[in-house]
């Protein structure tokens, strides 16, 4: 079997620049979205102006605040971006905008026959709307940065199918051969890691340190592991983004090339206040949440 491995003197700072005109270019619309989602303070304004210079977004934004659940049969249809983000609120905005940009730099990259597109984009859905209830849930202070960061926290394997698709493919078929977490099949077999890809990518774009983090170490349960990070907020975050991915995973949203599903450990799960009768709970709200958001973004 052939898989993408990294000789030990070559540094993934080397892979990045080696393959860089094979990695599609952070469109500058979702830099800023992601930028501005960060920042808890951003107000409606600011999206606006962002949403009135890209046309595809300023479409998409017009179609659904059309849609019956803003719009009575009697009103007259929305034309302006401005009425529109007006009529489906702030959340609503930020969320589609990012969801909209995200998707367009995903349908940029070809993917396999082997590997869904949709289901990679359904887990991503799914892990950025439970990283937002886990952190209204756990008292994460910026939800809209946890959601964020669960939609684009599986970068790195875009990023992998761009620069060799066959190979990762082989790397998913193996991994699944072996009853192993794809994470650990990278591990084992000193493949390129994708989460520390995707990290490295978002410091090529730019990206804030907290994203960047999140992606590195969304696989990383032990604090003690996450090198370079101080905080007790982003430690925080991380855990967020963690617990949602091994939540979606076992709801079954979407799959983004994984076969084996990990269970929250129970110290996880007590740093969090949660017990086993909560979690269902949230599980539950998860999967509400995910229908609700995945039914609105239908027809983008």
């Amino acid at each position: 079997m052939t898989t993408l491995t990294v000789a030990p003197e070559i540094s993934y700072e080397d892979v990045i620049h080696a393959i860089q005109k094979n990695i599609p270019s952070l469109p500058q619309i979702l830099e800023e979205l992601i930028k501005r989602l960060s920042d808890i303070d951003a107000s409606l304004e600011s999206i606006e102006n962002l949403v009135e210079i890209d046309q595809a977004i300023a479409t998409r934004i017009l179609k659904v605040a059309n849609k019956v659940e803003f719009i009575e049969p009697d009103e007259p249809r929305i034309t302006s971006v401005h009425d529109a983000l007006h009529k489906i609120g702030l959340e609503n905005a930020k969320r589609i905008s990012l969801n909209v940009s995200v998707l367009h730099l995903m349908e940029n990259v070809e993917f396999p026959r082997t590997f869904s597109f949709a289901s990679l984009w359904q887990h991503s859905l799914g892990v950025a709307v439970a990283s937002s209830v886990l952190a209204d849930e756990t008292g994460y202070e910026n939800p809209d940065q946890a959601y964020t960061c669960g939609l684009v926290h599986d970068i790195g394997k875009l990023i992998k199918i761009k620069f060799n698709q066959e190979e990762f493919c082989e790397e998913i078929r193996a991994a699944r051969e072996g009853n192993l977490d794809l994470h650990d099949f990278e591990l084992i077999n000193e493949c390129l890691l994708h989460d520390t890809l995707g990290s490295l990518m978002m410091d090529f774009w730019q990206m804030p340190f907290e994203l960047s983090s999140v992606i590195r170490y969304h696989h990383m349960e032990n604090r003690a592991m996450r090198a370079g990070i101080e905080s007790a907020d982003l430690h925080h975050l991380i855990d967020i983004v963690y617990l949602a991915n091994l939540l979606v995973k076992k709801l079954q949203i979407g799959n983004s090339g994984h076969s084996v599903t990990k269970i929250p450990s129970p110290a996880l799960l007590e740093s969090f206040g949660l017990d086993e009768e909560r979690l269902e709970e949230i599980e539950k709200m998860i999967l509400k949440n995910y229908e609700e958001s995945s039914s609105f973004l239908a027809t983008l």
